[in-house]
């Protein structure tokens, strides 16, 4: 994996498995824990089972860059129920929606959050637009990620900055905010939308600048925690007093974390419980070194003594809980290093958020503590770079288990070696370099064994790997999920299968309220598959009585999108649902025959025309581009100019040479054949990423000027098929094993380290987050959808690592429902979904004469 991968949160194990004989354990948060964006002034609140983090979102002003000031235009919301893989709602509030805020002032400084009575109260400061000074406004909203609507006016009588709600065992509510270097508090009134008192200045603090308030109560004592500037001209400490009452007497009590050492000017926090334990989120200039207002947010763990004063803390970059062994284990986030000879150092600059590599030099060390290994872990593999020929030592515990050779190289290299199995449990990693003078490490991870790869696919042996049977699930269990998902497609309540009097039937993209060939031909696929030929003949006749185009010059083909009324909503073909409808007549003839009211290879064989030749107008091409012997977006216009990487199964196209008897078998080869080496181009093997269009060459689309579709050029939703592809042609043909193998291996890899809980949906291939979140629904955003989640445990059944599991194993306990924002697609989400169910349970097969 390519170092720009580092700049991410990672992924978490909340729990080892039953089989390490262990109680269940909490997740890594390694320092800084958001990873694509400056973060900085974080409050973090409990809702329910998730953390929310509520930081402000440190940028380089566009309007001002020369001031090197604090520059803030709007607000993100992070979720996370482990602590390290955080989720990004997005912007929930930008300046510019403030009525009553400098539009130009980028003064969104310090916020807080909390709920009362059902609805979420986003505290927060700005500019004013009306006079000099900040105001501290209101936003409220239905959930805690939004939609927040802010108030027109900021409160009254309140003038300052970091404002922070007490919410008291009492019921009593107490706003608490910074100005002119000390702390104000007043209780509200239950509206949460006034004063209820007089403000008063908190007093018996010590003398010096002091801001960014954070009040909570524990055991029956209030805790006000502030930065604090404790010497003339220097920089923030975190500092706390307590008191029996909310607005004091307070007493000082001392710090929570000393000054910066590289003077950092600033910290900014809050202290929250979870799960039991209390953490304390603060921020640091991680990624901006040389540019301290631009600042990153990091956890600890933090405790008290018994009588209830606070230890201090001493900031870390291995931050808290347990590393899971199997992941990229980031040492550069050490525990420990030597005193000389080892050090963290960004791996460019220009691009911080690529994230760190751990610098040794000769006898240099770095310690890793308290990582996780499951049973059986006996591969290791470290990916690093030298200058000269050198050699590092790995530790686990005090036990050397390996000394790998670097060779002197400019760029990064993985390198596996095989370990005597590591015993189960938690331990410390360590490693050393014994020989050369400048070596950088990336990162290392253990695996399991590798399981044998298969040599023939089920279109040769009939026989097809049942993931969920070797995980343990007995053939009931596996049987009756499969089932559910395909009820709840096809019949549920969130069903996209709706039939039309008694001999039609479609299936419906129900946020885009259309029918779709896509749709229609995994439907008639699904059909096949699971013996519903009554669901199989009804989708086919109302494709041909609507969607099939009898008009030239694209007669013939299937209209790629209509209303549910049969009106088109397209005059044109999408290449992939002849290419699904083309595989599913076959299967439909090899099962069912011919002869029972519709001849479904006579219609096969029509499209297959279509795919070799066109229909003969100088507008319609082939399906299959003739030059290139690869798919086209669409046979007509621009698209024929190019491909789609997820429209990519060669596996099909080995069906049509066995069953299509027309007589074309060794072009039909030959396709699969160009579709496999085309899959080798289009796709990253760093990240296992590909685009979601591409030319016929298999570099991103580089469409003509007046054309806009630079975001085809990510890894999107139509990508998010290609890891089931793989899978697909794996399990029916094994054609090309190594290679998809090593795809399996890596695409999973990807998607474990950006967290398997967190990931999100849309990145650049390089592995850096999508710049533009594609709309879905009308609500555009990141999402840790199903589909992928799906696709992703599909390729379970190629992959030899230990993670391949844990994918699946997400996929068995999934539903698909909506997300907090309202965003749910029943459709694509839920057809992806039911494929990946019979794909690992052994049902998703090659339908052969007879079967």
């Amino acid at each position: 994996m390519t170092t720009f991968l580092k700049r991410h949160t990672r992924v978490l194990w909340c729990a080892l498995t039953a089989a390490l004989l262990l109680p269940s354990l909490p997740s890594t948060a390694q320092n800084p824990v958001i990873r694509d964006q400056y973060s900085a002034d974080p409050t973090a609140r409990v809702f329910g089972d998730r953390v929310y983090l509520y930081p402000s979102h440190d940028i380089i002003s566009p309007v001002a860059p020369e001031r090197r000031w604090f520059a803030m235009a709007d607000y993100h919301v992070f979720s996370s129920n482990d602590l390290a893989d955080w989720t990004d709602h997005g912007v929930i509030l930008d300046q510019k929606q403030v009525p009553w805020a400098n539009h130009e002032g980028y003064a969104m400084w310090a916020p807080d959050c909390v709920e009362h009575q059902g609805r979420y109260y986003l505290l927060f400061p700005s500019g004013l637009a009306s006079e000099r000074g900040f105001g501290i406004g209101i936003a409220t909203a239905p959930s805690p990620i939004g939609p927040f609507t802010p108030a027109a006016k900021p409160l009254d009588g309140v003038r300052g900055i970091d404002p922070c709600m007490l919410q008291t065992s009492r019921g009593e509510s107490y706003l608490f905010w910074a100005g002119n270097g000390g702390i104000t508090v007043a209780r509200m009134n239950d509206d949460y939308q006034s004063l209820a008192e007089t403000p008063k200045t908190i007093a018996g603090l010590p003398d010096g600048f002091k801001e960014g308030p954070f009040a909570f109560e524990r055991n029956g004592l209030f805790y006000l925690t502030f930065p604090w500037v404790r010497q003339k001209n220097g920089t923030e400490t975190l500092a706390y007093a307590m008191s029996e009452s909310p607005e004091g007497p307070y007493t000082f009590k001392g710090l929570i974390m000393d000054e910066w050492p590289d003077k950092c000017w600033t910290n900014h926090h809050s202290i929250v419980q979870y799960r039991g334990q209390w953490y304390l989120f603060y921020h640091h200039n991680d990624y901006s070194p040389t540019f301290d207002k631009c600042r990153s947010v990091r956890v600890d763990s933090l405790s008290f003594r018994p009588d209830g004063t606070i230890v201090k803390v001493h900031p870390t970059l291995r931050g808290v809980g347990i590393t899971d062994a199997r992941r990229h284990i980031e040492v550069d986030r050490y525990s420990s290093i030597s005193p000389t000879g080892a050090q963290a150092v960004l791996l460019d600059s220009l691009q911080p958020f690529r994230g760190w590599v751990l610098h040794l030099t000769r006898q240099g060390w770095a310690r890793y503590n308290r990582v996780a290994f499951r049973p059986n872990l006996c591969r290791l593999t470290l990916r690093a770079r030298a200058q000269s020929l050198s050699s590092v030592a790995v530790t686990i515990g005090n036990q050397r288990v390996a000394r790998l050779s670097i060779a002197p190289c400019d760029t990064f290299a993985e390198q596996t070696v095989t370990i005597a199995p590591v015993a189960a449990g938690i331990h410390d990693i360590g490693l050393q370099l014994e020989k050369g003078s400048n070596a950088d490490i990336d990162w290392l991870s253990f695996e399991g064994a590798p399981i044998p790869p298969y040599t023939q696919g089920g279109m040769q042996t009939g026989r097809y790997r049942n993931y969920f049977a070797e995980m343990g699930y007995s053939s009931e269990d596996i049987d009756r999920r499969v089932n559910d998902v395909f009820q709840e497609v096809f019949f549920g309540p969130n069903r996209v299968y709706f039939e039309v009097g008694d001999s039609l039937g479609y299936i419906s993209d129900l946020k885009n309220h259309d029918v779709r060939t896509e749709g229609m031909s995994y439907g008639m696929m699904i059909a096949v598959e699971m013996n519903r030929k009554d669901i199989f003949d009804r989708l086919l006749r109302w494709a041909q009585r609507y969607m099939l185009m009898r008009q030239e010059p694209l007669a013939g083909y299937y209209a790629w999108s209509c209303k549910t009324d049969g009106t088109h909503n397209a005059e044109g073909p999408a290449s992939d649902g002849e290419l699904y409808m083309i595989t599913s007549l076959i299967f439909a003839s090899n099962r069912w025959g011919n002869h029972s009211g519709i001849n479904y290879l006579a219609e096969a064989q029509r499209l297959l025309r279509l795919a070799r030749e066109g229909n003969g107008q100088d507008s319609a091409n082939a399906l299959i581009n003739p030059q290139h012997r690869l798919i086209t977006f669409t046979p007509s216009g621009f698209g024929a100019r190019f491909t789609d990487p997820s429209y990519h199964l060669p596996a099909f196209y080995e069906v049509w040479a066995r069953w299509a008897d027309d007589g074309h078998a060794d072009d039909y080869k030959a396709y699969a054949a160009a579709s496999r080496r085309y899959l080798h181009r289009c796709i990253d093997p760093l990240t296992a990423l590909c685009p979601d269009l591409t030319d016929y060459n298999g570099k991103p689309l580089t469409p003509p000027g007046n054309i806009a579709m630079k975001g085809n050029r990510d890894f999107r939703y139509d990508s998010w098929r290609m890891p089931m592809n793989i899978a697909l042609d794996y399990s029916w043909a094994c054609a090309d094993t190594a290679w998809q193998r090593r795809y399996a291996n890596t695409v999973q890899d990807f998607f474990f380290n950006k967290g398997i809980d967190a990931y999100i949906d849309q990145y650049r291939t390089d592995g850096m987050p999508a710049e533009k979140p594609y709309e879905g629904g009308g609500k555009p955003g990141l999402r840790h959808s199903v589909g992928l989640v799906a696709t992703l445990a599909a390729a379970s059944l190629v992959a030899d690592h230990a993670k391949a599991r844990d994918f699946a194993d997400r996929l068995w306990h999934s539903a698909n429902v909506p997300f907090a924002d309202g965003y749910f697609d029943a459709y694509y989400d839920g057809l992806l979904r039911l494929f990946a169910f019979l794909h690992l349970s052994g049902k998703y097969r090659v339908i052969a004469p007879g079967q």
